[in-house]
């Protein structure tokens, strides 16, 4: 029972309040939050992209059937 109780101490350095660990892993933490935050902005950058590249591709399609149309008349 003793070993259980010591565990958490072990782990995250003590009743010391606010221990080198806990400060790794508030660190930790904080690094992975910057790399979710890139990797979002990234992602919606890509949407915007994607949903340019289709809006072009309609405009083609639209174009292309108008020539297609005229050629048919012809």
């Amino acid at each position: 029972m003793s070993a259980a109780e010591g565990w958490p101490r072990s782990r995250w350095g003590g009743g010391g309040g606010g221990g080198e660990a806990v400060l790794r892993a508030r660190a930790e933490a904080a690094g992975y939050r910057r790399l979710l935050r890139a990797r979002a902005a990234e992602v919606e950058a890509l949407r915007g992209a994607v949903g340019a590249l289709h809006r072009q591709l309609e405009g083609l399609r639209d174009r292309r059937s108008g020539e297609l149309a005229k050629y048919q008349v012809r």
